[in-house]
C-alpha cells in the first residue's frame, strides 16, 4: 500500500478509498468503504515512515486500543485495530461534521454554532468525564480535537497524548512525563512534566471553552516560550471584557477551571456540568434548563 493513498482503486484491507479527511506529519486519516457492507468508515493509517519507529507504533496502538475500550456516545468509536507492520492501521466510525476550531478560524465557511453552543460544550464535558470515570486523561484537549455535526452532535478525538491519570502512590514514583501538548491550551502541570491528573483536562477545557465563547483564546504570544510563560504566570482577562454578551455567570465557571494551581479549579468535570446546565453563555440565550428532564435539575 502506497504512503499517499490517492486512486478509487487503492484498497486497505476490505476497505476500499474514497477520499483524504486528514493528512498529517505522521499519519493519514481517510474515508473508506467497506466492500463487503458497502458501509461507509474512516480509517487512520500510520504513515510507512513512521510505522517504523518502534515508539510511534506503540503510541499508535495505544490510541487504537483505547479508542476500541471507551464506549461514550460523544467519544469517537473505533472498531477495528489491524496490526499491519509496514503500516498499521484502524478503523473507525465516519463522523460528518468539523472540528471547532474552523468555526473559529474560518467563521465565513463554517460559522460558530451559537445556538447550539451549550449543547455542544455538555457533550464534550461529558465525554471527557467519562474518560476521567476510567482512569485516563486526554492531555490534548482543544477545538481541533471536538468535532460537531449539523445536527449539533459531538465526537471528541484524538487519543495519542492519553494517559493513565497518575494517584496516590503512581503519582509520587511515576517521574516526569514528557512535555506534550499543544501551546495553546497547555496546562501548567503539563509544562513542568508532572504526572496526568484529571484537572489538566479541566484546564485545557477551560482555555476551549473561552475561545468558543469569545473567539480567541486568553493567551497569545509572539513565541512559542512566551505562551508557556503566559500560562504559568499571566491572569487571563476576563471574558465578559473580551464580549460583552457573555454572562457573569459563565466568566466565573471558565475562569475557575483555567486557574493555575489544579487545587484552585473546579473539581471535576463532573462538578462543572452540574453548574453549567444551569448557566447561561450569552445573555440572550434561551434558559437552559427550560425543558429539561427532572434528571438533570
Amino acid at each position: 500500500m502506497a504512503t499517499d493513498v490517492n486512486t478509487a482503486s487503492d484498497r486497505i484491507g476490505g476497505y476500499r478509498y474514497i477520499r483524504t479527511i486528514h493528512p498529517g506529519h505522521s499519519s493519514v486519516v481517510i474515508e473508506v468503504v467497506q466492500e463487503s457492507t458497502q458501509r461507509r468508515f474512516a480509517i487512520k493509517q500510520l504513515l510507512a515512515s513512521r510505522a517504523e519507529d518502534r515508539q510511534e507504533y506503540r503510541h499508535f496502538a495505544h490510541e487504537a486500543q483505547l479508542g476500541m475500550d471507551l464506549r461514550h456516545p460523544n467519544l469517537i468509536r473505533v472498531h477495528e485495530f489491524v496490526k499491519d507492520r509496514e503500516q498499521p492501521y484502524f478503523v473507525m466510525e465516519l463522523f460528518g461534521g468539523h472540528h471547532l476550531k474552523l468555526c473559529i478560524a474560518r467563521p465565513q465557511l463554517y460559522p460558530m454554532p451559537t445556538a447550539q453552543l451549550h449543547r455542544i460544550i455538555e457533550q464534550a464535558a461529558g465525554a471527557l468525564s467519562y474518560m476521567h470515570s476510567k482512569g485516563w486523561v486526554h492531555r490534548d484537549v482543544k477545538p481541533e480535537n471536538i468535532l460537531v455535526n449539523r445536527s449539533g452532535e459531538v465526537r471528541v478525538i484524538d487519543y495519542a497524548l492519553t494517559r493513565k491519570a497518575a494517584g496516590g502512590l503512581l503519582r509520587l514514583f511515576s517521574g516526569k512525563t514528557p512535555r506534550e501538548g499543544t501551546r495553546t491550551y497547555i496546562p501548567p502541570e503539563q509544562i513542568r512534566c508532572e504526572p496526568p491528573t484529571p484537572a489538566a483536562d479541566i484546564y485545557s477545557f477551560g482555555i476551549t471553552c473561552y475561545e468558543l465563547a469569545c473567539g480567541r483564546p486568553p493567551f497569545r504570544a509572539n513565541s512559542s516560550q512566551e505562551l508557556l510563560e503566559k500560562h504559568l504566570k499571566e491572569r487571563p482577562i476576563p471574558l465578559t471584557n473580551q464580549d460583552k454578551r457573555v454572562t457573569p455567570e459563565f466568566n466565573e465557571l471558565v475562569l475557575r477551571m483555567i486557574e493555575k494551581r489544579p487545587s484552585d479549579r473546579l473539581a471535576s468535570l463532573d462538578e462543572f456540568l452540574s453548574r453549567f446546565r444551569a448557566v447561561r453563555i450569552y445573555k440572550d440565550d434561551p434558559d437552559p434548563m427550560a425543558g429539561r428532564d427532572t434528571a438533570f435539575s
